[in-house]
């Protein structure tokens, strides 16, 4: 039985195709979801937003957060989106109060990806109202995402409950 000469290289040719290095696999880049350095960034902002509320100054409360034109908050049942909307919210709430204390109980911090970060809290803490009535403590639990642009974290988004 003869083979043909075409048939050969054919088979030949499918056989090495079979041998033939895989593609590469594309890695992604390698990243620490818990860097130290990231978490220290977080931790200040967050720190100084607390310093801005516990004056019951809503600018100073925002500020070092870097918060996105766009963010979103939802305390409850109410959701509000748009920086200015939020620092309203905030302006209006604040004129009720005279002061108030918070005391960090916990958090987590961790990176989801190089640049979107997730920063979770708990505090424990008090009001006084504008007749000088100070409330029982109060938890509040509290949940932020965080979005590196130039550098720079931005606060996109911010969740707070109240455990009575």
């Amino acid at each position: 039985m003869r083979i043909e000469h075409s048939a050969l290289l054919s088979a030949a040719l499918v056989l090495a195709s079979c041998k033939a290095p895989a593609a590469p696999a594309v890695k992604e880049p390698a990243f620490n979801p818990n860097d130290p350095a990231v978490i220290a960034a977080l931790d200040s902002a967050v720190a100084l937003a607390r310093e801005g509320a516990d004056a019951v100054n809503a600018d100073q409360t925002l500020a070092p957060l870097h918060a996105e034109d766009n963010m979103t908050f939802i305390t409850g049942d109410v959701l509000i989106a748009g920086r200015e909307e939020i620092l309203k919210a905030f302006r209006d709430t604040y004129a009720t109060i005279k002061a108030q204390r918070h005391v960090p109980v916990a958090r987590t911090a961790r990176l989801l990806t190089p640049d979107v970060a997730l920063y979770t809290g708990v505090v424990r803490g008090t009001f006084q109202d504008l007749s000088g009535k100070v409330s029982d403590p109060v938890g509040l639990g509290s949940t932020a995402i965080f979005i590196k642009r130039d550098g720079v974290w931005h606060l996109t988004h911010f969740h707070q409950s109240v455990a009575r």
